[in-house]
């Protein structure tokens, strides 16, 4: 059997129902389960600070790799890996098991990832730049391959949970919202505990003693939150949407064409596009931001342990998401959230060329961007939390129009989009770094010439965020409110039991 196409008649009935729920939920999902599911967050908070802040600073500054180099070995990886997120998204939507959809891929995943990330700050002493380069490609993939095994069947799970619109969301604030809390308190102990200063390393960030610690403390963390939310979880698989005989076996075929249908979706087209355009931004962004704090705001360890209070951005987000969702729609919360971090990081550069800030060094300087911080926190939790709670309304929309819930595919096909512009901003700014910038190996921040460190703070600061705009204009165009989705939802529940009375 092939599944029904979008071009069908979306008010037709269907003969045969492809997935069903073993157990109705009586009213809310429990608190209970939303903390349990929300822990899951977690290891991808570690995961990607230690990627996008870390990993290319340990590699080129420390090790040796020039930084064109490490970028691509951190593109390639983004690569391969994006590819596997639809694969592991088809797999998980199709897959029969005792333990349902989803929950058998992320037990599989944990040990391999925690082993890969460990292997991936241990390099031996006296590599080459090649040998060096075919490590750090080596076990970068092996980590994101690895984790993908948790983290689209994860994000799945989370979209299935609920029904209700306005809980989508709720669930999707928890996730966030402990993903910020713990992921801070971790941000925060690294810089006041790991990566301490010491005589001969004025600088922590710069020892290379502390990584092998970190690698080995951060494998361990990962394990440990992916086996609390995986297990704590297990027993929510009966008010799961889970497979009947009638949907066909397995076969790549079939998910690949999954995949590629998914993008006759056109909300989904939408935002798939709007996060493709901003991850490119993203990963861009975040090969700029440790360095932008070593060299352009001369901070240090000490200093920037306390940007972690930006998480009170955050929690004005998690309070204020509810009211703003009862006034406006997700995709309208979305574009104002966008619209408020270009302006904030252009604004955070163009106020020092402008003279504003007060000077490196200067007591009130660190305040004053840590609020800058905290609203720049505040819109990304927003963006964060409506994109996740968009993807599961999408969802139901694709059950209505082609029978299939797709939970794994959209979540993988927009994963994809991410990582793999992610890679390629990562790959531009490596380039940048070196090509245009020029910024000099082992320099500390009282010997980077002037010029560099303007360049730095001009590419990074207004020429990157600028792109926003596209991203932006683009969820304009977005159309899936809350009386069209419940509308889908009567429609969808009225087909199941058509078809049940049908096969009475």
């Amino acid at each position: 059997m092939t599944p029904p196409t979008q071009s069908q008649d979306p008010n037709s009935v269907q003969t045969q129902i492809l997935f069903v729920r073993s157990r109705q939920r009586q009213g809310n999902v429990p608190l209970r389960i939303k903390l349990l599911q929300g822990f899951g967050t977690i290891p991808g908070q570690h995961k990607d600070w230690a990627f996008s802040t870390l990993l290319l600073l340990y590699y080129s500054q420390i090790l040796g790799l020039t930084a064109t180099v490490a970028a691509f070995a951190l593109f390639l990886s983004l690569v391969i890996d994006a590819v596997s997120d639809p694969l592991v998204g088809g797999l998980s939507d199709n897959f029969r098991s005792r333990l349902g959809r989803r929950h058998p891929f992320m037990l599989a995943s944990i040990v391999p990832t925690g082993l890969s990330v460990f292997a991936l700050f241990q390099p031996p002493e006296g590599l080459g730049q090649p040998l060096l380069a075919a490590w750090m490609i080596t076990f970068t993939v092996l980590t994101r391959l690895s984790f993908t095994l948790f983290s689209v069947p994860y994000a799945a799970l989370a979209a299935e949970l609920s029904e209700h619109y306005e809980e989508r969301t709720t669930i999707m604030t928890y996730r966030i919202a402990l993903g910020w809390l713990v992921g801070v308190i971790f941000i925060f102990c690294m810089y006041s505990v790991m990566f301490t200063n010491s005589p001969e390393h004025t600088n922590g960030l710069l020892d290379p003693r502390h990584y092998a610690g970190f690698g080995l403390l951060l494998s361990l963390l990962m394990m440990c939150w992916m086996t609390v939310s995986t297990v704590g979880t297990l027993n929510q698989i009966p008010y799961l949407p889970q497979p009947t005989e009638s949907l066909p076996a397995v076969r790549l075929a079939s998910i690949l064409q999954q995949t590629l249908s998914a993008l006759h979706n056109r909300n989904f087209r939408l935002l798939f596009l709007a996060t493709l355009l901003s991850a490119a931004i993203n990963g861009t962004g975040q090969v700029f931001d440790i360095y932008m704090n070593l060299y352009f705001w001369q901070f240090g360890p000490d200093d920037i342990r306390w940007f972690s209070f930006a998480l009170l951005g955050a929690a004005l987000a998690f309070v204020s998401v509810g009211p703003l969702q009862q006034r406006y729609e997700k995709h309208q919360i979305m574009i104002y959230a966008m619209s408020v971090l270009m302006v904030m990081a252009m604004l955070k550069v163009g106020l020092r060329f402008l003279q504003v800030w007060p000077e490196n060094g200067a007591p009130s300087l660190l305040p004053m961007l840590i609020v800058h911080a905290s609203i720049m926190a505040y819109g990304g939790s927003l963006v964060l939390i409506m994109f996740a709670s968009m993807i599961a309304d999408i969802v139901d929309e694709q059950e209505h129009l082609t029978s299939m819930r797709q939970e794994g595919t959209f979540s993988a096909g927009v994963s994809l989009a991410g990582k793999s512009t992610t890679g390629l901003g990562l790959i531009i700014g490596g380039l940048l770094l070196d090509w245009v910038i020029a910024l000099p190996a082992g320099a500390t921040p009282e010997s980077m010439p002037e010029d560099v460190v303007t360049r730095l703070g001009a590419v990074d600061g207004l020429l990157v965020p600028a792109f926003y705009l596209i991203p932006i204009l683009l969820m304009r165009n977005y159309r899936l409110d809350r009386h069209q989705l419940d509308r889908l939802q009567q429609l969808i529940r009225q087909r199941r039991k058509d078809a049940q009375d049908q096969e009475a």
